[in-house]
């Protein structure tokens, strides 16, 4: 019995050990820390995941630098959701470990790496040639191939199978000044590829700085189109320099410029007279060395006068087309005096180009030109007149380019063609193939009604404009803006009979080279076939039709307004003339045409200056017909 009893307080006394350790468990938190997941896999499609915490504590998450979780603290139970940062490389684990109430839970991620990737695309070696390392992480065997051209760079190593490689890209030692300008290597896996761009700065040392010589410093009564002039600079290392020459009438808070290879040099633009100047000359190498001059100061005067031959930018193209659209204009029988700034060709020109861009479309699109003003010395004012005519009696004069009017009741005109393209090429920008969209307008230093065209298969041009009192504007309109840009045709009707056969093949002729060529006329009078159709159908447009006659024969040929600029020299274009103009300076300034985008900026659809069905008055004398060379 004792025995029993005895066991049976042991058995108690046990009992109340175990409930005062459970007690006291308790006691030390009665808390619980658990979370849904032990471990997370984010794969290249997979970059965001959840798990949730269970507790009664506060808590707190810490993990990777590549990982974010959010909330990452909390009291109670929460919802977790870990983001992924981007792998560029290889296959990476982590932990991400929570704790609260004493205890901590930890969760395993790893993140699937990519299948190839290299950490950067671009070198730029410095002029030292210091070698960059990148690192390649790959799951297939590449290669690198390193174009002839990119020679002067070794790769080690330039092939790898899978796994993690770095890779040194080191420049070999410059031998000569050949710019290791931007090129590419291919780089090759697992059938695709990806481009390298590589580039090394030359090593290089600046050119001295040039002198400057004219004007001199504190030169006064300098001409206002003064030509700089400066002392040759010399480059350490050989390099062709380009010098710049900076003009400032504030002081030098501001500058405008002008750049050359040459030791002297103009500005584009005029100076102001009677004006305080301070100019400076930049002289610089291909690989980023400069060195400037002294600063000088000056003062302008009166006077001013452009050399023969010399090239001035009367406007520059502001439409911010690929190309601008070239406009040249020369004068014929101006000797060396009217070749003062402001003078007679000054005035002349200003004439003839507000002349020419005051006929839409012309106005509407006049940024897209760059005008250049060529100056050309005759020895006589004048142009040759072989047959007495209104205003003028026959007369031979010494001019630049030869122009002679054939007189008597003809507005004919001609000149040395080849001469005028010639110079028309020594304006920067302008060469053999440019001139195919080039209008070239010779203004003849002469008081008569005249003009002609000489208009090329090629697109080239020259509109031969007389300063007649009263007719000049007018000619620079219909021979410049009308034949000479527009090639278009005219549309007088001089012969009262049909258009002959010659005639219509030479307009099928040239339209196989040139579909806008003679855009104002057409050889049939099908509305359904004609070439303008699509404006009788065009809201605005209501002024456009068919109307018998055209190309100098009143039959068996159409114009398609009653009557424009190409008959009576009217400032007026009509609808086709004005879209054969766009079309041409958009595709001389490398620029799209969309008819819509021409409707939409057309401004001027009909004309109001004459009541409707109105000619032009039987004392009107038309202009010459173009001379149409086929070449």
């Amino acid at each position: 019995m004792k025995k029993i009893i005895y066991t049976l307080k042991a058995t108690i006394a046990v009992l109340l050990v175990f409930g005062a350790a459970s007690c006291s468990k308790s006691d030390e938190g009665g808390s619980s820390l658990n979370l849904s997941k032990t471990e997370l896999a984010f794969t290249a499609s997979i970059r965001s995941l959840t798990f949730t915490v269970t507790t009664d504590q506060q808590w707190n998450a810490t993990y990777p630098e590549w990982l974010t979780c959010s909330p990452a603290s909390g009291t109670g139970n929460a919802t977790v959701s870990v983001t992924a940062a981007e792998n560029p490389g290889a296959e990476r684990t982590g932990t991400i470990k929570v704790t609260g109430g004493g205890k901590e839970r930890t969760i395993d991620v790893t993140q699937e790496g990519v299948d190839f990737n290299i950490s950067q695309y671009t070198f730029e070696f410095d002029s030292d040639g210091t070698p960059i390392k990148a690192t390649i992480v790959s799951k297939y065997a590449w290669d690198i191939e390193i174009p002839e051209k990119a020679s002067w760079l070794e790769v080690s190593p330039k092939n790898g199978t899978g796994g993690e490689t770095v890779v040194t890209f080191t420049p070999k030692p410059f031998t000569d000044r050949t710019p290791r300008n931007k090129q590419l290597l291919t780089l090759n896996y697992n059938g695709t590829y990806s481009m390298l761009t590589v580039s090394q700065a030359m090593p290089n040392e600046a050119p001295s700085a040039p002198v400057p010589v004219s004007p001199a410093a504190n030169a006064t009564d300098v001409r206002v189109n003064a030509q700089f002039q400066w002392q040759e600079a010399t480059d350490p290392d050989g390099d062709e320099l380009t010098y710049k020459v900076m003009v400032s009438d504030n002081g030098g808070s501001s500058w405008v410029s002008t750049t050359t290879t040459a030791t002297t040099a103009k500005l584009t633009a005029l100076m102001a007279k009677n004006t305080a100047y301070v100019w400076k000359v930049e002289a610089s190498d291909a690989f980023g060395g400069k060195a400037e001059s002294a600063v000088y100061s000056f003062t302008t005067g009166e006077g001013g006068a452009y050399a023969d031959g010399e090239i001035s930018r009367w406007q520059t193209e502001t439409a911010g087309a690929p190309l601008p659209v070239h406009l040249i204009f020369m004068g014929d029988g101006f000797v060396a005096d009217d070749y003062v700034a402001g003078g007679a060709f000054d005035k002349a020109v200003e004439t003839a180009v507000e002349a020419f861009f005051s006929v839409e479309p012309y106005p509407t699109y006049r940024d897209y030109f760059r005008i250049s003003t060529v100056a050309v010395y005759s020895q006589e004012r004048g142009a040759t007149v072989l047959k007495d005519m209104s205003g003028c009696k026959a007369q031979t004069r010494n001019t630049a380019f030869n122009a002679t009017l054939e007189g008597g009741n003809s507005t004919g005109t001609s000149c040395d063609y080849e001469k005028v393209f010639s110079y028309a090429q020594k304006v920067p920008g302008v060469t053999d193939a440019s001139l195919k969209n080039t209008t070239v307008l010779l203004l003849i230093n002469l008081d008569v009604y005249a003009g002609t065209c000489m208009m090329e298969m090629t697109g080239r041009s020259v509109s031969m404009c007389p300063m007649g009192k009263s007719s000049f504007e007018a000619v620079v309109s219909h021979e410049g803006g009308g034949h000479g840009f527009g090639r278009l045709l005219d549309e007088y009707r001089y012969y009262d009979s049909q258009l002959p056969a010659d005639r219509q093949s030479q307009i099928t002729y040239w339209r196989a080279t040139d579909p806008y060529y003679g855009y104002n006329i057409s050889l049939t009078n099908d509305r359904s076939q004609v070439h303008w159709k699509q404006y009788f159908s065009m809201s605005g447009y209501e002024s456009v039709s068919l109307y018998e006659g055209g190309y100098l024969y009143a039959q068996g040929v159409w114009r398609p307004e009653y009557i424009s600029c190409m008959e009576d020299n009217r400032s007026y274009y009509n609808a086709p003339s004005r879209e054969a103009i766009v079309r041409r300076i958009c595709k001389a300034s490398g620029t799209p045409f969309s008819m819509s985008s021409f409707t939409a900026n057309d401004k001027v659809r009909s004309d109001n200056t004459r009541a409707a069905g109105t000619r032009a008055p039987e004392l009107f004398v038309p202009l010459a017909p173009p001379i149409l060379i086929d070449k």
